[in-house]
């Protein structure tokens, strides 16, 4: 069975995911489309699986340069006892082995990919994320940063009276089976997890943590930032510069984009002055729900379906002459027919709520003001603990500069 990098399986990525975007930005895991969209919230992803092929599978005989790093990567692990402690993260301890598992996973990758024979020597590849442009420094320093966030997510749930549910306990022991039956059974995964330096109880740590990280979220926001007060996220999406309208499309184009026949054309512009008058004729108060009637009456925009409360945009995300016209539409505001590439439009401008379904995450599920606006404050929170604990990592002897030409035997 051949090794493989453990970085796919360790669910801190989805700690970082986690994490959800702020103002009009999407995590670097959402690609971002119509709108900025938050990461998931809710229960941790299913782990990802390895890639590896299963154990029955005859093992490759490395080549010799790979053997040779191999050779270099287990001499410089027994350089230490495992139980070495060698910082102390707000007063927890890290050991060797620990520390050693990620200085493992993030140089066994990137040794190869980038060709490195020294790793205390300036690259223009890392220049911009680490002081000396050094992969040493790189490797240290995204070491740190999972060391850090696994150490302090266990901190703030055990500060907090947070543990994981027993349907949760059930989950991890499940998804830990899953590897075992994945690999050939509980010692052929236990026998992967040390050839890469990781021990059984730090890898069930790091996946309990993105059940921790979640229940801390729910525990301070409610599910999907449903305890968050609605003013607090309406008030945090307009600072974010978000509009909001509902509108009714009379569409003068056809699927491809083409004008429609000018009679036909003509057709949609009489029927849009119709239900515009019937809109100008109707008392204020009973608008917004007159409005929702004939919008799903008449609209043809075919977004209408995934946007059921209407669109939240940020600037340049829709067409200018709609942008324009929301822009100048207060609260509750009807604007007239606006024209656009697409057709004949009547714009509403009801207020924003924090249960609309604002937009979709990379996973296709709805989010809303509470959960985009708690995402965010929550990324600000635990950026801010993690922040914290890395500034004051307290290390042991010389292992705040280890020097992985020395530890490599470069």
């Amino acid at each position: 069975m051949k090794k493989t990098n453990l970085i796919s399986l360790l669910l801190c990525l989805t700690l970082l995911a986690a994490c959800l975007s702020g103002c009009g930005s999407a995590p670097a895991a959402v690609k971002e489309t119509e709108n900025p969209a938050p990461a998931e919230t809710p229960a941790p992803a299913e782990t990802p699986a390895p890639t590896q092929a299963p154990a029955d599978t005859p093992e490759e005989t490395p080549d010799p340069e790979t053997q040779a790093r191999i050779a270099r990567y287990k001499a410089a692990y027994e350089k230490y006892a495992p139980d070495t402690v060698v910082m102390r993260v707000n007063d927890q301890p890290i050991t060797w082995s620990q520390y050693y598992s990620w200085i493992y996973d993030i140089c066994s990758q990137i040794e190869p990919a980038y060709d490195i024979t020294d790793w205390n020597a300036p690259r223009e590849e890392i220049a911009s994320y680490v002081p000396d442009g050094t992969f040493g420094s790189y490797v240290r320093k995204t070491a740190l940063g999972y060391i850090v966030q696994i150490a302090v997510i266990e901190q703030k749930a055990k500060e907090l009276g947070i543990e994981l549910s027993e349907e949760q306990r059930a989950q991890l022991q499940a998804t830990m089976d899953g590897y075992a039956e994945r690999f050939g059974g509980q010692e052929a995964f236990e026998k992967l997890l040390t050839d890469n330096y990781v021990t059984p109880e730090y890898f069930r740590a790091q996946n309990e943590a993105t059940y921790l990280i979640n229940n801390i979220f729910e525990n301070m926001y409610g599910v999907d930032g449903s305890d968050l007060p609605d003013a607090d996220a309406v008030a945090y999406v307009k600072d974010c510069g978000y509009l909001y309208a509902k509108h009714i499309l009379f569409r003068t184009v056809d699927d491809n984009r083409s004008p429609l026949p000018d009679d036909e054309i003509a057709q949609k512009k009489a029927e849009a002055e119709q239900v515009l008058a019937e809109l100008l004729s109707c008392p204020p108060e009973d608008l917004p729900e007159r409005f929702d009637s004939l919008m799903q009456q008449y609209s043809e925009d075919t977004g209408l379906l995934k946007n059921p409360d209407g669109y939240y945009f940020v600037a340049g995300q829709m067409v200018p002459e709609f942008e324009e016209a929301v822009r100048g539409l207060e609260e509750n505001g009807l604007s007239g027919i606006v024209e656009t590439d697409y057709g004949y439009h009547i714009i509403f401008t009801p207020p924003m709520q924090g249960d609309h379904i604002m937009g979709y995450d990379s996973n296709l599920q709805p989010y809303t003001p509470k959960a985009f606006t708690s995402s965010a404050l929550f990324k600000n929170i635990t950026n801010e603990w993690y922040t914290s604990a890395e500034y004051n990592v307290q290390y042991v002897g010389d292992f705040m500069d280890l020097d992985l030409n020395e530890l490599f035997g470069l």
